[in-house]
């Protein structure tokens, strides 16, 4: 015959597991809704080519604001507004670490998004221009800068051509294609990459498009933060940061360069990165090789 006493603890051992079960099953069964409810989302925002990707943009900021007291803007009464250009298929929340990390340092910073797939650069140049304005008529503007990330640069390209630009104090371009971008080159004719960046702005970042042929305005001062893992993407001679080859994220007659090893979407929010950023608009260039930043 069996041990009662250990029959009882066998089924009191089941008592305890049985709960246990159920609470991980329903964890479970809400990770697969969510899951099912962001391959909807991803879904619907690749047709309709909406700003699906803030979730992801939301999640990739909670980071917390970046200290560099050293770095603070001047207190010297002059208000110094900083506008931010997230990139393509993103949305605002894109830039939001460096959003707060720069108003922690005494800027005021404009970070609007834009439907970057369904207008071409001019069209997304003219919205900034209205950014801008509003900003003037709103009060006391000092001194403009811009920050733009991939796609975002090229759009503050456009904006400076525009007469009515107003001259900015400086521009920083995280990632950006100045000239265009080999990879468009290659796949702006696959019927993927139409469906799910469409057909304006996004063949508008190939290399071959006449708008890159137009100078680059410069401002009083212009620097590229430049991603560079190596050679990361087969299709794009030379090291890259797996989007923009290193080569093509700087142009002739820019102030200043920096490389970071970072890949095309994680440089937005490295410390090293808005480090730099708060060290050229606050000192007028980036941080030395070796030096925080």
């Amino acid at each position: 015959m069996g041990d009662p006493e250990s029959s009882n603890r066998g089924a009191a051992a089941a008592a305890t597991a049985e709960p246990q079960k159920k609470p991980m099953a329903r964890w479970f069964r809400r990770l697969l809704f969510a899951a099912a409810v962001l391959l909807v989302a991803f879904s619907v925002g690749v047709v309709a080519r909406g700003p699906v990707c803030w979730p992801f943009d939301f999640l990739w900021n909670l980071g917390p604001v970046v200290e560099a007291p050293e770095l603070r803007s001047a207190d010297d009464g002059k208000v110094r507004v900083v506008f931010l250009q997230h990139g393509m298929w993103r949305t605002s929340m894109a830039m939001d670490r460096i959003e707060r990390s720069l108003r922690h340092h005494g800027y005021e910073v404009i970070n609007t998004g834009y439907p970057s797939t369904n207008d071409y650069l001019a069209g997304h140049a003219k919205r900034l221009r209205d950014v801008v304005e509003a900003r003037f008529a709103r009060g006391k503007v000092d001194e403009v800068s811009f920050v733009g990330h991939s796609m975002g640069g090229v759009v503050i390209h456009e904006y400076l051509r525009r007469p009515d630009a107003r001259q900015p104090q400086a521009c920083i371009y995280i990632a950006t294609p100045q000239r265009g971008a080999i990879l468009a080159d290659k796949r702006r004719h696959w019927f993927p990459y139409k469906i799910a960046m469409g057909t304006k702005a996004s063949q508008q970042l190939a290399t071959v498009d006449p708008i890159h042929r137009l100078p680059i305005p410069h401002g009083e001062r212009s620097g590229a933060i430049v991603g560079d893992i190596g050679e990361g993407n087969a299709d794009i001679p030379g090291p890259d940061d797996g989007t923009v080859g290193v080569s093509e994220a700087t142009f002739e007659g820019i102030s200043a360069a920096v490389r970071v090893p970072y890949g095309h979407t994680r440089i937005c929010v490295m410390d090293r990165v808005i480090r730099q950023i708060l060290h050229f608009l606050a000192r007028g260039a980036f941080a030395e090789p070796g030096k925080p930043g």
